[in-house]
Formats: C-alpha cells, sequence, structure tokens
C-alpha cells in the first residue's frame, strides 16, 4: 500500500509542477505581456531550479528520515506557494516599474516569485527513487516508473490547468489550491497506527480548499456587482484559456468610463453614460473609417480582435445597412464584453440575433482566413496583446490570406504601434514592407502626433485603389528592409518597448 500512497503523491506534485509553470506566465502577463519573452524566461528559470532542486533532493536522499524530509518538503513547498498569492502583486509592481527592461524584467519576476517552490518540489523525485527502491537489481525500473508517473502527472496537470483550472477558478484561486494539495499529501507519506486522524486531516484540508475557493469566487462576485454599478476603482479580475482580464471604473477628466486590460494591454475603453455607450473613445479606432475613403460601398467588413466589441458597436450604431463579422479567439472574452461593455444590450436594440448584422466568430484569426471563402469589401485587425500583435497575421501569407478575402479593390487595415521612424520603427517598416509584396497601395497614418520618433498608434492602410489620405506619412524604406514569413516572424525583436 505504501508504494501506491508514494506513487500518487509523485503523479499529483507534478501535476503542481506544471500548474506553477502556467500560472507563472499568467502572472507574469499583466506586466511583462505574454509574448515568447516571457514563456521563454518562465520555461528557462523553472528548468533551471528544477535541475537544482533534483541535486539537492539527491542528497538528502542519501541521509536518514527520508520519510521526514518528504513530509518537511511538501509543508514548505505549500508555505512558499502560498507566499507566491501574497507577494505576486507587489512584487511585479515594484520590479517592472523599476526595470524598463521586459526579459530581464521576467526573468528577476520568475526568479523571486518561482524558483524556490519549483526547486523544493525537484526535491523529491530522487528522494521517491530512495523510497521505492527495495532492490538494486531493480533500480532501473523504479527510477522508469517513477519518471513515467511524474511525466503523466505533468501532462494531467497540464491540460487541467490550461483547460479547466486557470479559465474557471483563475490564477489566484488556484494557487490556494496548489498549496492545499501540497499540505494534504503530507498524510500519504506514511501509515500512522491511528488511522482516522489521517482521514480527518485530510478531509479538514479539503474542507478548507472548498471553503477557500467558495470565498474567493465570492469575493470577484461582489467586485463584480460593484463595477457594474459604476463604482470607481474596483478591479473585477478574470482568467480566460488565453490571457488575465481586468474590468475596472475610472474617471477620464471627469468623465466615467470603464475599462478592458488583457494582459499588459488596454484593449477597450466605453463611456458609462448611457448616450455615448456606443461612443468610440480611443482615437485609432475612429481611423477604422477611413476606409471609406476608398469606397462608399463597403457593406461587409470583418474585424479581427473583439476585446470590448468598442468598433463593432460603433459600426452597427452608425451605419443602419451595413454588416460586421468580429473573430475573437476567446470565446470568453465576448462574453464579458456582453456582460461590461454594452455589447448584449446592442444585440438587442438593433435585433442582431435575426437580421445577421452582426457576426460573432470565436477562432484564431489566421485560422478563420485559411478557410473561409467570404468575401469582404474591408478587414479590419485588431489583435493585439498589449504592444505586441499576433505575429501569425504579420506575415506574408496571412497578408496574402486577407488579400484574397477581399472583395475587388477592398482595404485592409491594421493598428500598429510603433513610431514612425528611429529605432522603435523596426517593425512598422518590416511589416509595411511586408503587405507592400501583396497590395498596390500602403499608407501610414499616425494617429496622435507627426513626431517621428514617438511611439503610438499608426493605422496602416492597404488597397490596389488609390484614395486620398490627408493624413498620411511616407516611410522611409531600406532597399534591404525584411519581410516577414511564417518561416522567419521575429516580431518579438522588432516591436518597441513601452
Amino acid at each position: 500500500m505504501k508504494k501506491y500512497r508514494l506513487q500518487i503523491i509523485i503523479f499529483l506534485v507534478n501535476a503542481v509542477y506544471m500548474i506553477l509553470e502556467l500560472i507563472a506566465s499568467r502572472i507574469l502577463s499583466p506586466y511583462f505581456g505574454s509574448s515568447n519573452v516571457v514563456w521563454t524566461s518562465v520555461i528557462g528559470i523553472i528548468l533551471l531550479s528544477s535541475s537544482v532542486g533534483n541535486y539537492i533532493g539527491g542528497i538528502i536522499a542519501d541521509k536518514n528520515n527520508t520519510k521526514k524530509n518528504v513530509k518537511t518538503i511538501l509543508l514548505i513547498a505549500g508555505i512558499v506557494i502560498l507566499l507566491i498569492l501574497l507577494l505576486q502583486n507587489p512584487l511585479l509592481k515594484f520590479i517592472s516599474s523599476s526595470i524598463s527592461s521586459i526579459k530581464i524584467g521576467a526573468i528577476i519576476s520568475t526568479i523571486f516569485l518561482f524558483f524556490i517552490p519549483s526547486m523544493i518540489i525537484g526535491f523529491l523525485s530522487p528522494i521517491m527513487i530512495k523510497l521505492l527502491l527495495e532492490d538494486l537489481s531493480d533500480a532501473g525500473k523504479t527510477s522508469g516508473r517513477i519518471y513515467a508517473i511524474g511525466t503523466l502527472g505533468g501532462i494531467a496537470g497540464t491540460f487541467l490547468g490550461g483547460f479547466y483550472l486557470l479559465p474557471v477558478l483563475g490564477s489566484k484561486t488556484t494557487l490556494f489550491l496548489l498549496a492545499i494539495i501540497m499540505f494534504t499529501l503530507i498524510f500519504l507519506v506514511e501509515d500512522y497506527q491511528k488511522k482516522w486522524i489521517n482521514y480527518i486531516m485530510i478531509i479538514s484540508l479539503i474542507v478548507v480548499g472548498i471553503s477557500g475557493t467558495v470565498i474567493f469566487r465570492n469575493a470577484n462576485k461582489v467586485k463584480s456587482k460593484l463595477v457594474k454599478k459604476g463604482e470607481s476603482g474596483i478591479t473585477v479580475e478574470y482568467d480566460t484559456q488565453y490571457g488575465k482580464v481586468d474590468i475596472v471604473n475610472m474617471y477620464y477628466n471627469t468623465e466615467p468610463v470603464r475599462l478592458f486590460q488583457i494582459d499588459k494591454g488596454y484593449e477597450t475603453v466605453v463611456y458609462l453614460d448611457e448616450n455615448k455607450k456606443n461612443d468610440l473613445f480611443s482615437q485609432y479606432t475612429k481611423c477604422y473609417d477611413l476606409m471609406f475613403k476608398f469606397s462608399n460601398n463597403i457593406n461587409d467588413t470583418l474585424m479581427i480582435g473583439g476585446a470590448g466589441y468598442a468598433y463593432p458597436r460603433y459600426y452597427i450604431s452608425k451605419y443602419q445597412n451595413k454588416n460586421i463579422d468580429v473573430v475573437e479567439i476567446d470565446n470568453r472574452v465576448t462574453e464579458l464584453a456582453k456582460e461590461y461593455f454594452y455589447l448584449d444590450d446592442l444585440i438587442k436594440e438593433y435585433n442582431l440575433e435575426d437580421n445577421n448584422r452582426l457576426g460573432l466568430i470565436t477562432e484564431d484569426g489566421r485560422t478563420y482566413l485559411n478557410k473561409t471563402e467570404k468575401k469582404y469589401d474591408a478587414i479590419l485587425n485588431d489583435a493585439f496583446s498589449g504592444s505586441s500583435p499576433a505575429e501569425n497575421l504579420t506575415t506574408l501569407e496571412a497578408v496574402q490570406k486577407i488579400y484574397n478575402s477581399l472583395n475587388k479593390d477592398g482595404v485592409y487595415l491594421t493598428n500598429i504601434i510603433s513610431s514612425l521612424e528611429g529605432k522603435d520603427s523596426k517593425f512598422l517598416k518590416a511589416e509595411v514592407n511586408t503587405i507592400q509584396q501583396v497590395f498596390k497601395n500602403v499608407y501610414v497614418v499616425p494617429v496622435s502626433t507627426r513626431d517621428e520618433s514617438t511611439v503610438q498608434n499608426l493605422m496602416v492602410i492597404a488597397s490596389d485603389t488609390l484614395a486620398n489620405i490627408e493624413n498620411s506619412f511616407e516611410i522611409t524604406m531600406k532597399d534591404d528592409e525584411i519581410v516577414i514569413t511564417d518561416d522567419c516572424c521575429p516580431v518579438d525583436n522588432l516591436i518597441p518597448i513601452i
């Protein structure tokens, strides 16, 4: 029986390890984004900590009181996981405000928050081999079985964490549950003479876990009600399969507005005044109307990236006979837009379920373009995470798909965060050069200022048709400017750090 209990511990500990890795990227994303830089930092540091843990665990395994050591390690692991829950916000705010480099900030943050818990979990594998090893002749089979069970636990943790725990319970509640799991495993390490004590402790910890989960979830429900009532300064938080969402009411000048933030990026701002709920707040979204400079016969539009559905709501309310499809990869984001950003009101007010003027499509923008046979008069791209664009929509192959999905003389508009010239203009120039390989005419419109060094929203407009775009800017291009492709897509190295 001891053998099976120890194997259960191995399985669950490795599941916790992988869920921690998923949580690490989710916790860092509001401060450093969710690009490859963050994932590289998280994976590299956690692998390093696990390696250090395995080495130290091997030393511990050769000492006496092995079972006592396992119980101590599980206890300490649970405590340090709880410390992540307490320290994450103040620590990440301090590091992100003190260090300008996203790479260095992400690495240091991962070290401070996740190196120790991952290292402590790493102690356990060599100790478990020692506990389960009954005969040296079976050493290979025993260690192989332990690593196989641990790998299966890691797979289970990956799918459970990514598909259920994080999107449904959120990162904070999940961290709390992981700590409870570590504490519970202490009572599986060895048999006690009075087994009922074990059972009572395990049941008690399960009750604590369930109670804590309910408390965390109810706290967010209370915040949600206050935000919907218009209370300012209160943030309601949601974790989805694709990112961390914060929704908060605030004042812009003296006007109440509601902000939709995904990871590091401010995605949508909406007026709370009932009479202005479909008005556009962000200046760059107003630039999407430049598509009508190319044709007055734009009736079917595709928008990639929904978030708070600011432009689609404006488009539906202003252009009464026009249609728009919106491709949003995250269905939870669309549900939150219905709940907090008047999308549900729009659907009811304009009878959109019956007249099909608004299409809500849950899919990755690139995969939709790959398979759709529908043609549009205009395609609008606003798929961003912070300042990072959806990389699979920036490539030559993606632009060709966009071109093929447009009617003759159709127009493509994409929002880019960049400067017009200088060191922060690398991505803009690479993307413009890429788009020019497909479309005859490409225009760049600065949204805020014509100052060439200012990082800002820029509207890049492409069409085979000429148009008089008054505020367009002439980009100075090098002869050897790169073309972004599916094979070589160095977007993370091109975008400005803001």
